[in-house]
């Protein structure tokens, strides 16, 4: 089964959380939040959750500011991060078997009937993920639980399987890979 990381997972919730605060360029500050704190909200662990602000930070993805009144903010736009820029951020580069890494040789891959199909899926899928944003994410979360903060986890959302896009986005099934 094909499953974003628990890594991603959270991530998602945290950038979802800082998103509905209006923690955002500029806004550094109140609407700031500490990793403490949303670690305590959602019930993540604290050092997991630093870990995965820290990247997203050191990516520009995030904004953080020291003291008191300090915490993390989006530094850039929703719609201007990817779902595929956020897992490899935080899990490194996107492949959906060995042979379709650049760093990994398959013993196989010269006379493989498969490998060429499956560049192309992996083409397909990576392409998908470079069109589907946190805008569009944050956008089919139920608004009643995001404007709470508390949305459950949008990886389960985000469920990609061949043939079947996430229900009511722009990604016809005939954008991915059958």
């Amino acid at each position: 089964m094909l499953k974003l990381s628990k890594k991603v997972d959270y991530a998602l919730i945290l950038l979802g959380r800082l998103h509905t605060s209006g923690a955002c360029p500029g806004a550094l500050g109140l609407q700031a939040a500490s990793a403490r704190e949303m670690a305590e909200k959602y019930k993540l662990p604290q050092p997991m959750v630093a870990n995965i602000l820290k990247s997203l930070t050191g990516a520009g993805i995030l904004a953080s500011t020291r003291g008191a009144q300090g915490g993390y903010a989006l530094a850039r736009d929703a719609a201007s991060v990817t779902l595929a820029e956020l897992v490899e951020t935080l899990d490194g580069p996107i492949g959906l078997m060995d042979c379709t890494s650049p760093q990994t040789v398959c013993g196989m891959q010269s006379d493989c009937p498969m490998h060429s199909p499956i560049l192309r899926v992996h083409a397909k899928f990576h392409e998908f993920m470079a069109s589907y944003t946190l805008a569009d994410i944050f956008a089919e979360a139920e608004p009643r639980r995001l404007g709470r903060l508390a949305f459950a986890p949008a990886a389960r959302a985000l469920s990609v399987n061949a043939g079947s896009p996430v229900a009511g986005s722009s990604h016809e099934a005939a954008d991915l890979p059958r």
